[in-house]
């Protein structure tokens, strides 16, 4: 999952960025079901996401929610 998220992101040009949910990161506290991802502002990246993706995706999955978080920016 991780490598389809990271070329996912690659080919938008975005940098992916992982948080564990064991960390001390405030990202993190809101997790209850894994994998989730969140797209955040860049110029906000702890605030509120813009979009979010519960649970297993594809390629497909994390393009579109990339690219619907890029429309909210």
């Amino acid at each position: 999952m991780k490598s389809v998220f990271e070329d996912a992101c690659w080919a938008l040009d975005v940098a992916p960025e992982f948080v564990d949910v064991t960390s001390y990161d405030s990202r993190a506290g809101r997790i209850d079901t894994v994998p989730t991802v969140y797209v955040y502002d860049a110029a906000d990246p702890y605030g509120e996401p813009l979009a979010e993706h519960r649970g297993a995706f594809t390629a497909d999955d994390i393009t579109g929610l990339l690219q619907r978080g890029a429309a909210l920016a």
